[in-house]
């Protein structure tokens, strides 16, 4: 008897007879075994474009690759070991391949499909180095030797070479930019300020690229040497930028810039700005009734000896005012909070100025201000600002006070002078018109004179001086009638006064008409 066994396209039958020998029946097709065989049915091996197999024989270990597109029949002892995509490698990529028999490493260069041999051990695709005209790499080959490559071009590292650090950029030296570079093969640390675009050689290693330090004219800079001794470099001398020296280092401190100085908060110094600026600082302190308050002040300082502030503290503000604080502590705990109230400017100026602590470390307080305080319980607090309140409110009234003295004073003193000028125009106006009388009295004067003159002559027609005088006289009388007669004045005479009258215009003779 016998089995029957039916194959379609891309089928495979494998036979293992009663004796362990194996065969293979390719399909399609029908298939008769014999009934002591076994028989298993397996799918041919189907490769498409760009793939590729690894075939073992169990047999004797070897191998081969089938690549797509095609179709594999496997024979009777070989099995599929691997079957994956052949590794496509783009124009900008290489891929490195290692022989597993003889342990040789080559690299392949796309743009290329790569087909792998049967014992061919790869990774993926890497990218190859494109480097521009100012970048480089450090290559280092199996023998330990390192080369430096420049753009620009495209690098692919021989199989056995590694890069060491990735695509670096080249380093711009100009005026304000200059570079310090270990040589390695001796040890010795050179600044480099020659202008160009500096590469290293394969045994220099750049430690670090400087900016020159260019000062202001209120700045200076500190820095130490190799032998741990201090230099001063300041603003406005000849040395005003400068880069660092090899083996040099600047001289740090860290300032605490909280509120209270505390050093929680800290700010790296290395330019010390010598003018002066204000600085706030917060603190509490006890008055000698048990009244704590919380004082906020200002500083005013400055900078005047910059190695003594390194030689003599680490935090020029934080001993600056903890220095300060400490001195008014002391003066307020001997003060009552009224006395305290009424001049706290005063003293707590008088506790921090002229102290001979603040120049032994360079620095000068040039003034302090106390910009607010409060009590710290919340209940004292609120009896302070009442009693704040109640001072403010008296003030406001002297104050006032002191305008409207001062507004009444204002006009007074107007009235004053008002009056001054009044009396100087009055006395102006008299001489002017004692100036008008006089000459109007000369000018009369000259014209009596005249006429006198004229009627007692030496001629004929001669009057005698009294006869010319009563003349004179009745002519003024006459035009005082005229003067009277032109406007709408009325006048009233006596009988005596009309003969009188009468009698003296018309001097005929001794006997009136």
């Amino acid at each position: 008897m016998s089995c029957c066994t039916c194959l379609d396209e891309n089928e495979q039958l494998l036979v293992t007879s009663f004796g362990g020998i194996r065969s293979v029946v390719d399909g399609p097709g029908c298939e008769f075994v014999n009934p002591c065989s076994s028989t298993e049915k397996r799918s041919a091996v189907v490769l498409n474009m760009g793939q590729y197999a690894v075939i073992v024989n169990d047999e004797n270990g070897e191998k081969r690759c089938e690549y797509g597109p095609s179709v594999v029949w496997l024979g009777p002892r070989e099995g599929v070991d691997k079957m994956s995509d052949c590794p496509s490698i783009q124009k900008t990529e290489y891929l490195r391949i290692r022989d597993g028999t003889n342990g040789d490493v080559r690299n392949v260069v796309g743009p290329a499909l790569f087909k792998p041999g049967p014992y061919d051990e790869f990774d993926e695709p890497k990218k190859a180095y494109n480097l521009a005209m100012n970048q480089y790499i450090r290559i280092k080959d199996q023998d330990g030797k390192i080369r430096i490559v420049r753009g620009e071009q495209r690098v692919v590292p021989e199989p056995l070479e590694k890069v060491i650090g990735g695509v670096q950029n080249a380093v711009n030296i100009d005026t304000h930019h200059a570079v310090l570079v270990r040589n390695e093969d001796d040890g010795t640390l050179v600044l480099l300020t020659e202008h160009g675009l500096f590469f290293p050689t394969p045994y220099q290693q750049i430690v670090e690229q400087q900016e020159k330090i260019v000062l202001e004219e209120y700045q200076t800079v500190v820095y130490k040497d190799p032998t741990g001794r201090f230099h001063y470099v300041r603003g406005d001398s000849d040395m005003r930028d400068f880069f660092l020296p090899p083996f040099c280092e600047l001289v740090t401190q860290e300032w605490s810039v909280d509120l209270r100085k505390e050093h929680k908060q800290v700010e790296a110094v290395w330019k010390f700005d010598r003018r002066p600026s204000y600085m706030n600082y917060e603190f509490n302190c006890r008055t000698v009734d048990n009244v704590e308050l919380c004082v906020d002040v200002s500083f005013f300082w400055a900078i005047i000896d910059v190695p003594l502030l390194i030689e003599k503290t680490a935090d020029g503000p934080g001993d600056t005012c903890t220095h300060a604080r400490s001195r008014i502590i002391q003066e307020v705990s001997r003060l009552k909070l009224l006395e305290f109230l009424e001049r706290f400017n005063e003293i707590i100026r008088g506790s921090c100025i002229g102290d001979s602590f603040y120049e032994e470390r360079g620095v000068q307080l040039i003034s302090v201000e106390v910009l607010k305080f409060n009590c710290a319980s919340q209940a004292t607090d609120s009896i302070l600002q009442d009693i704040i309140k109640e001072t403010a409110d008296r003030l406001k009234k002297k104050e006032r006070q002191r305008g409207e003295n001062e507004v009444a004073l204002s006009r007074l003193t107007g009235e004053i002078e008002e009056e001054k000028m009044k009396k100087e125009l009055i006395e102006l106006k008299k001489s002017h018109l004692k100036t008008e009388a006089r000459i109007e009295g000369e000018a009369e004067a000259n014209k009596i004179m005249a006429y006198l003159e004229r009627v007692t002559g030496r001629d004929n027609h001669a009057l005698d001086p009294n006869e010319a005088v009563k003349l004179f006289m009745m002519l003024r009388k006459l035009d005082s009638v005229q003067a009277l007669s032109g406007g709408k004045s009325q006048i009233y005479l006596t009988p005596n006064d009309v003969n009188l009258s009468i009698g003296q215009m018309f001097p005929c003779g001794k006997n009136p008409v």
